[in-house]
């Protein structure tokens, strides 16, 4: 992983950038870098709220 992360860093990408499936979740990953942490985790309990609320996927176990 210390090529992905210096790759990553060139680019001014977050490493998980380079792991995305699709072009959607790369966006995504993008945009929530652009927050701080507390802003990423608000959005993110948004997002899993309106999954909620929306019907959506079964939450995967969180990390720490």
């Amino acid at each position: 992983m210390p090529n992905a992360r210096r790759t990553a860093q060139s680019l001014g990408v977050p490493l998980a950038f380079l792991y995305a499936d699709t072009d959607v979740l790369a966006e995504a990953i993008l945009t929530l870098g652009l927050l701080s942490k507390s802003e990423q985790r608000k959005a993110v309990a948004d997002l899993k709220a309106w999954l909620a609320r929306a019907g959506g996927a079964a939450e995967p176990a969180a990390k720490s």
